[in-house]
């Protein structure tokens, strides 16, 4: 005899059945942690640019913010606006051509908060001219802020992350990292190329010790970055930024590729252009 069931009843069967099934699909993304709420970042260069939009979406994500920069006010009205909006951040202001300052960054974060979880090496300027044009202090000073600040802030934060037993450490390089630049970029390329080949081998490095590294290799930005270029061919480049990309787009990119297991990679539209053909 086959069996049924009255319509309410069986109306009722397939509701709950229904709620069973959205229950055991969802539950893997319920019990997913988020990633960045509640961790430590130390963010360089935030006053504006890429260093800003990377602050402005950590502080979404639920992150706890050190904005590092060497001028103070856009940096300092966006620490006040988060904190005031139920986030945690501060502010150090820090010229990274000084080693001390660097140290300076690191201790302030461990008074704040005790742990840092990531470190956004962002900061980065340009000096344009060519090779016969350069002036060696400049080139000096360059590298001291593109290179071995990223360096030497990694540095410094590693025993911690080991000590954790995780971490990240991002650091903005450029497509120049990855092919020629033009005529008056060989300086700046030149601190982008050595990020890229320091941090690839320091991603093998960290990996045991549970910190992962990244360099993301961003093509033009709408930035101040060309505005504020210093050397002797700088005013050529006064108004480039302005047809780029907004920031925005390749600091989300950057959030998700940190999730990801690729060490080197191109956020924003730079990432949908194969590289070979960015070197013609």
């Amino acid at each position: 005899m086959k069996e049924s069931y009255p319509p309410p009843f069986r109306r009722y069967l397939v509701l709950c059945l229904s709620v069973l099934s959205l229950v055991v699909f969802a539950a893997p993304s319920w019990s997913q942690p988020e990633p960045y709420r509640d961790k430590v970042a130390i963010i360089t260069g935030t006053s504006s640019g890429l260093g800003l939009e990377l602050a402005k979406i950590g502080a979404e994500k639920g992150m706890k913010l050190v904005l590092v920069d060497i001028d103070p006010p856009r940096s300092v009205e966006l620490a006040d606006r988060i904190n005031a909006e139920g986030g945690e951040a501060i502010f150090v202001q820090a010229d990274l051509v000084k080693p001390e300052d660097r140290v300076k960054v690191i201790k302030a974060t461990r008074d704040r908060f005790d742990r840092i979880d990531f470190l956004m090496n962002n900061a980065g300027y340009i000096y344009s001219g060519r090779l016969d044009q350069m002036d060696l202090d400049e080139a000096h000073r360059l590298f001291e802020v593109n290179y071995w600040a990223s360096v030497d802030l990694a540095n410094q934060v590693i025993p911690l992350m080991q000590e954790q037993g995780s971490g990240t450490i991002l650091n903005v390089a450029s497509i120049l990292g990855l092919i020629p630049g033009s005529v008056g970029q060989g300086h700046y390329a030149a601190t982008k190329h050595a990020l890229i080949g320091m941090f690839q081998t320091a991603a093998k490095e960290l990996a045991p010790h549970g910190i992962k590294v990244f360099v993301a290799a961003p093509g033009g930005m709408r930035t101040n970055i060309a505005k504020n270029a210093v050397g002797p061919l700088a005013d050529e480049r006064r108004d480039l930024a302005q047809d780029w990309q907004d920031p925005a787009i390749p600091a989300r990119d950057i959030f998700d590729a940190m999730q990801k297991d690729d060490v080197v990679f191109r956020p924003g539209y730079i990432g949908d252009i194969p590289l070979e053909q960015l070197r013609r």
